[in-house]
């Protein structure tokens, strides 16, 4: 038999492999960082909540630094991503703002643990390499959404800030709420917050 008719199927089946034991180390370090902190976890908790070997862990990562940016980095893509996509539907001014909040607010329904570690880290004064890469992502996601309102802005829809400003206009409370519900200060249905916020957010941007 041809050797090219059997090792594409092998090699699809190890990547798989491979692929979930990587989710699976991710969410091993989420629930070990979530109960200890980043400076606090191990690689060693880590191995025993994942089920790893300490051969698997370092082949696919350097060690828990790595582990805690990647976490965090795909982790922010992810919700960017969504952000974009949802903005990407809308058509109207009043719209982006409510795509932006709803997307937020859902997101963190979704994945609260995912969230409070986002949160934590994103917050954190100084974690080398993650606060550095946070800097860049947020920095080129601001630019992305701006890229969403500036026609609004441009056609006289929305007030005109400086463009790093908008996001946090318009996410700020809906941030502020998530986090009191995530410490679960606040225990209403978090979704149920989206169309006041909405307002609010459109209120203090709509021209006058």
């Amino acid at each position: 038999m041809n050797s090219d008719t059997v090792n594409p199927p092998r090699k699809k089946k190890q990547w798989k492999s491979t692929a979930s034991r990587r989710r699976e180390i991710l969410d091993a370090a989420l629930e070990c960082f979530l109960k200890h902190g980043v400076q606090g976890a191990t690689i060693e908790q880590i191995r025993r909540r994942s089920k790893a070997s300490h051969g698997s862990i370092y082949h696919l990562f350097s060690g828990k630094d790595e582990i805690a940016l990647t976490l965090f980095v795909e982790g922010m893509q992810v919700y960017h991503q969504k952000i974009v996509a949802a903005l990407e539907q809308e058509t109207t001014a009043r719209g982006c703002l409510r795509a932006i909040i709803a997307t937020h607010l859902q997101d963190v329904v979704d994945d609260p643990r995912l969230s409070i570690y986002l949160t934590r880290l994103g917050m954190a004064d100084d974690l080398g390499p993650i606060s550095e890469r946070f800097k860049t992502l947020s920095d080129e996601f601001a630019q992305t959404v701006w890229s969403h309102l500036e026609p609004f802005v441009a056609r006289g829809e929305l007030v005109r800030l400086p463009s790093e400003l908008y996001f946090a206009q318009i996410v700020g409370p809906a941030a502020h709420l998530a986090r009191s519900w995530l410490r679960g200060r606040v225990t209403f249905d978090l979704l149920s917050a989206t169309d006041p916020l909405v307002e609010a957010a459109w209120k203090s941007l709509r021209a006058r």
